[in-house]
């Protein structure tokens, strides 16, 4: 079977289906169980996008001040004959209309529909550079008589503050006739100025227009706005009120006629960057050339890494759309804020797709890094802020390794990165002081600090004091030094290399002796030195975290690995895949934290937490235990509803699913978009469930695929080289049995050559 073959078509779900080549998901029913949203986004500019175009967008500086331009956005259309209104967004859901469709595309999204003799289409994209969005609105008289409509374009925004009674806000905002447009100004410190403004501008002359939230909506909703109801906006200005922007339009159609309509929202340091931006995009043919600019260079980031499985939803799942939720993350992290972990995980992932761009990214991030080798949690309104959270550097080796092994390039190491002082090393300096922080920030029995918080946010109180330790992070950091050691002895630093052997082998002694419980690994012991995660508890009982990186890092002594996920599998698994914790915290716990605050069963207290499924995914996948790989394939991806209906974006993965029986909130996903899953998940399915795993000298090929996928392929990406990997398990799936390359039979052991511009064809037969 090839990776080229041609995809089958689709399976079509309640709300709709990817397009038969993936790109693009259609959904053909407004009323989706939640918003399914779609983010566009450039290095400056993000939006949410949702199926009725709801969602919000920001623009942010290096040190995430923010100015935070749209909250909502409708399009309304008005016959001025009969005074009949309507919206183009799909709103309400329940409305008469026909032909309803949204398309979520690679950094697009369409919404069409037909209502009142009136065909419409709103498109809505993010530029490549410009702090902006752009929305192109279609409308196409279908009747056979000529009509004239009154179309209002409004965005409400928190720029000023979120809307609340008898409040002021601060700033103005004015309509600004020589550039059509409604602009709000106000005092904020961003990007080294004290003044900066929001606006909405349109490339035909406005008839009305309405800065004042209260001047538009009036008595009315955002969905029947007064000012539509009426006929007309009431021109208004604000000095401290809620604003809003708002630009009304006249337009004549003929039958069997269409007129195109094009406006831009966004933000700026200066009123003069909206004249650039109407210059630069109001010329003829000039916005569409920018939309297939801004497709070559998703596409581009992307790369071509694909997979064919039976499941066509899976392939199109993959490639483009897992690899593009994981982009996100590598610029935006969470998007609420800026994780330094977070980054640098999605960046792992990165390196995968374009080595280049995940460099570029890296170099950034690091930027935020202290010459002490500690990282802080993230960077917002003008902080860094350190949280004291533990695990933030631990990822900095991870995305090193990674890059490193893609790329086969050591020079990468002697790249030049400054600190968050301004100070300058190497990047092998860089991941050596992080590694190093950590053998310095140790507390009892030799373990890692856990401070307040480690990779579980929500487990702040269990080591603020200093005293309590990670049993997890200290896994987690064997794993890095062991990548370390690797690369320092690639680069001939035989010192370090030494030293961070000797350093291996002592955490394993010591994470083996004071963190199994019999049956399987502790998640923590607390400041007063109290066990977390241990059968003795009676809450907490037993963490998923440590099982997996016990078999991830290797760092398991004898059969320590097998039993610990055995464990998880008899007391965690469910219908909706692997639950976090067995005897969730039922109440608020004071030497926990607030993981003890959330309901049981919900994210990181006993919910489904997919990021966590996915390093269990990884782990099964290095015991060869098959069975649990494909189920736990089907479990997690959001499309596929085997073991339970799914109500989630079908093209992405959510952070969780809730897990709590005996609420209405059972199975319901948690956000969407904003998740490390998406990066791991990639990682895994490449280097584990396919099994094409980098090495320094080259790919090995040590696959675990489901047992039912009797053939499948992979098109790889590597060091310049592709190849094309078919797998053939109609004799069986537990080893590989046949290694051919070109043709030619190898030693199912050898390393893959590679050759930058070679194409490789490579046959796997599994028994």
């Amino acid at each position: 079977m090839s990776a080229h073959a041609a995809r089958a078509s689709p399976i079509k779900t309640t709300y709709g289906q990817f397009s038969r080549d993936g790109t693009e998901f259609e959904i053909t029913n407004p009323a989706t169980p939640r918003p399914w949203y779609n983010y566009l986004w450039n290095d400056r500019y993000v939006a949410l996008f949702a199926q009725t175009a709801q969602g919000e967008s920001l623009t942010q500086d290096a040190l995430g001040r923010r100015i935070e331009v749209v909250s909502g956005r409708m399009i309304f259309v008005r016959d001025q004959a009969t005074g009949k209104f309507w919206n183009i967004n799909g709103l309400p859901v329940d409305a008469q209309r026909t032909g309803y469709r949204c398309v979520h595309g690679l950094g697009y999204s369409v919404i069409e529909s037909r209502q009142a003799g009136i065909a419409s289409r709103l498109r809505m994209f993010v530029p490549q550079h410009e702090v902006c969005e752009i929305w192109t609105i279609n409308l196409q008289n279908t009747s056979p008589r000529v009509r004239r409509l009154s179309v209002f374009l409004f965005a409400s925004t928190n720029f000023d503050g979120v809307p609340k009674p008898q409040a002021y806000f601060q700033g103005i905002c004015r309509y600004e006739r020589r550039w059509n447009a409604v602009v709000r100004h106000k005092h904020h410190s961003f990007d080294g100025v004290e003044e900066v403004n929001a606006f909405m501008t349109a490339d035909r002359q406005s008839v009305g227009f309405d800065g004042s939230l209260n001047g538009f909506v009036g008595h009315g909703t955002d969905q029947r706005p007064d000012a539509v109801v009426q006929g007309h906006c009431r021109g208004t200005d604000t000095d401290m009120l809620k604003s809003c922007f708002a630009l009304e339009f006249a337009l004549t159609i003929p039958a069997g006629k269409e007129v195109v309509l094009q406006a831009i929202v966004g933000a700026g340091k200066t009123t003069a960057a909206i004249a650039d931006l109407r210059r630069k995009f109001f010329r003829p043919g000039r916005i569409e050339t920018e939309l297939r600019w801004v497709g070559a260079g998703i596409n581009a980031l992307l790369g071509s890494n694909k997979i064919e499985t039976p499941d066509s939803n899976l392939n199109a799942f993959f490639h483009p759309w897992l690899k593009r939720q994981a982009s996100l993350g590598t610029q935006w992290a969470r998007v609420r804020h800026n994780g330094f972990r977070d980054q640098m995980q999605d960046i792992g992932a990165l390196a995968l797709m374009n080595p280049a761009g995940a460099g570029k990214q890296l170099c950034r991030v690091l930027a935020y890094q202290y010459p002490s080798g500690y990282a802080p949690r993230t960077w917002l309104d003008g902080k860094i802020l350190d949280k004291d959270f533990s695990n933030n550097h631990v990822w900095i080796t991870y995305a090193v390794h990674q890059l490193v092994l893609e790329t086969g390039n050591l020079g990468i190491l002697d790249w030049k990165i400054p600190f968050n002082d301004g100070s300058v090393a190497s990047l092998y300096e860089h991941m050596k002081r992080a590694v190093n922080f950590y053998w310095q920030d140790r507390a009892r029995f030799g373990l890692l600090k856990i401070r307040s918080g480690d990779w579980n946010d929500c487990l702040q109180l269990v080591g603020p004091q200093g005293r309590g330790v990670s049993i997890w992070l200290s896994m987690a950091w064997y794993l890095a030094n062991q990548q370390f050691a690797e690369l320092s002895r690639l680069v001939g630093h035989e010192s370090d290399y030494r030293q961070a052997s000797r350093r291996g082998q002592q955490m394993k002694r010591l994470v083996n002796r004071h963190g199994w419980d019999g049956d399987w690994y502790l998640r923590a012991y607390n400041d007063r030195g109290e066990k977390l995660g241990s059968r003795q508890n009676k809450e907490g009982t037993l963490f998923l975290m440590p099982q997996t990186w016990s078999v991830i890092t290797g760092i398991a002594e004898g059969d320590r690995g097998l039993r610990g996920l055995q464990a998880a599998d008899r007391y965690l698994e469910t219908e909706l895949g692997t639950t976090k914790i067995l005897h969730p915290f039922s109440h608020w716990n004071p030497k926990v934290g607030s993981a003890s605050l959330k309901a049981p069963g919900t994210h990181e207290n006993g919910g489904v937490y997919l990021h966590a499924c996915a390093f269990k995914l990884m782990a099964d996948c290095l015991l060869k235990r098959h069975d649990r790989v494909a189920m736990a394939l089907h479990k997690m991806l959001p499309f596929d509803s085997t073991y339970f209906q799914k109500t989630c974006e079908p093209y992405v993965f959510s952070n969780s699913y809730f897990a709590n029986q005996d609420s209405n909130l059972y199975g319901t996903p948690g956000q969407s978009w904003g998740t490390g899953t998406a990066g791991w998940f990639y990682v895994v399915m490449l280097n584990h469930v396919y099994g094409l795993r980098p090495a320094f000298d080259g790919l090995r090929v040590d696959p675990c695929l489901p047992p039912e996928w009797k053939r499948c392929a992979v098109i790889r990406q590597f060091r310049g080289a592709e190849y094309r990997v078919t797998f053939d398990q109609s004799r069986g799936y537990k080893t590989v049995a046949d290694l051919r390359l070109n043709g030619k039979k190898i030693e199912p052991t050898q390393v893959l050559p590679h050759q930058a511009g070679q194409h490789y064809e490579v046959q796997v037969m599994m028994h």
